[in-house]
């Protein structure tokens, strides 16, 4: 009895051994050390702010393209979808009502010349009459005026002509422009009427237009002479939506002077180069407009910025390492940065990382540049316990 009772005192005490040497009895999870986490000192500078807003790709020139005659369609030369230029044949009507208008017209006008021809030689003769004192010199009057009205009348005629002769040119459809068709081409053997049948959809491509929407606080800074008139707008830049910069700078061409939908915004619409049919309509991307900014801002890593229920947090680190958290009202972002107009001040030491570990434990603060902060690659990973 007094050997089992001294071999389980033994056991219990190598239990309590192992437990002490092996750390059991710690909260399970906690460190053996200080976290650590990273910080970054908030910093003011000038810098040159970008403006960002959505907008999409539109034809500078749209326009459905429609016969200036009555007809149906015999030819078609092109095809919908494809680039065709100023000028290009695009369809032919049926053309011998026109042929036939023109032929009429023709004869007509030469009827005309005929009896004109013939009424200067009465003239004449009776010029030459007037001298020999054979005929009054009312019957010359009346007789050039009988010349006159014909002159007037062959003028009328070659005026028609002139008309058929376009009627039959309309027979034939151009494109008005440079630019690209659409998909909405007629087939052969549709009967077209003037001026209302469209036959096909034409849309320039080179420039195109990109709209978008400036708000109404932005169009206000923009009235007051906040952003430069003659500056802002001439160099813009566009991001498509796959996140590539597209080559080319773009101008504000077209401004409305009136707020547009329940929220307030003011259309404006910027010519954008487009030599390579890059951007066709209804392509999106995100207008960036730059600006000069008359005075320091404060900027601190987007990533150390918290959002809660609407409100926007900075966890700062006072003298004594301890860690505070101050809401804060940010501006608009620049790059890998956001702009905070309250709540910190430049020197002011800011948790960038490590949030989640921060509660009830010891923390160590490893300092963050601008470098590292733009590098976007250091983590709390590469930093040691200490």
């Amino acid at each position: 009895m007094s050997g089992n009772r001294k071999g389980l005192i033994s056991s219990v005490i190598a239990i309590v051994m192992v437990c002490m040497l092996s750390g059991c009895g710690a909260p399970a999870g906690l460190p053996k050390g200080p976290i650590a986490v990273n910080t970054y000192e908030v910093t003011a500078e000038e810098v040159t702010l970008q403006d960002e807003y959505s907008g999409m790709v539109i034809a500078a020139e749209k326009v459905p393209i429609r016969a200036n005659v009555s007809g149906r369609i015999v030819e078609k030369y092109v095809q919908g979808g494809q680039n065709v230029r100023a000028g290009q044949p695009l369809f032919r009507l049926d053309k011998r009502d026109q042929e036939n208008a023109l032929a009429v017209a023709k004869a007509e006008a030469a009827r005309a010349k005929a009896v004109l021809a013939n009424q200067a030689l009465n003239y004449h003769r009776y010029q030459q009459l007037s001298k020999q004192h054979a005929v009054s010199t009312q019957m010359v009057t009346d007789q050039e005026s009988l010349m006159r009205q014909q002159e007037a009348v062959v003028q009328a005629q070659e005026t028609r002509v002139r008309a058929a002769q376009d009627t039959l040119a309309d027979t034939v459809i151009y494109a008005p422009f440079t630019g690209v068709l659409g998909v909405d081409d007629v087939p052969v053997g549709t009967y077209v009427t003037a001026g209302n049948t469209p036959v096909v959809t034409i849309s320039s491509t080179d420039p195109v237009l990109v709209s978008f929407s400036l708000g109404e606080e932005a169009y206000l800074q923009w009235a007051k002479g906040n952003m430069n008139h003659s500056t802002w707008g001439q160099a813009l830049q566009l991001r498509l939506s796959d996140g590539s910069m597209y080559p080319e700078k773009g101008r504000v061409v077209q401004v409305n002077h009136s707020m547009e939908g329940s929220a307030g915004s003011v259309l404006i619409k910027a010519s954008f180069a487009n030599p390579h049919h890059i951007l066709i309509p209804g392509l999106y991307g995100t207008v960036i407009a730059s600006q000069p900014v008359r005075q320091k801002v404060l900027l601190v890593p987007q990533r150390a910025v918290q959002q809660t229920l609407g409100k926007y947090f900075i966890s700062v680190v006072d003298a004594s390492n301890k860690v505070h958290t101050k809401e804060v009202q940010p501006g608009k972002k620049y790059g890998a940065y956001w702009i905070i107009r309250s709540g910190i001040q430049a020197g002011d030491i800011i948790v960038v990382d490590g949030f989640q570990k921060m509660k009830g434990v010891d923390l160590s603060f490893h300092r963050l540049t601008k470098a590292d902060i733009d590098k976007k690659t250091v983590s709390i990973g590469e930093m040691k316990e200490g």
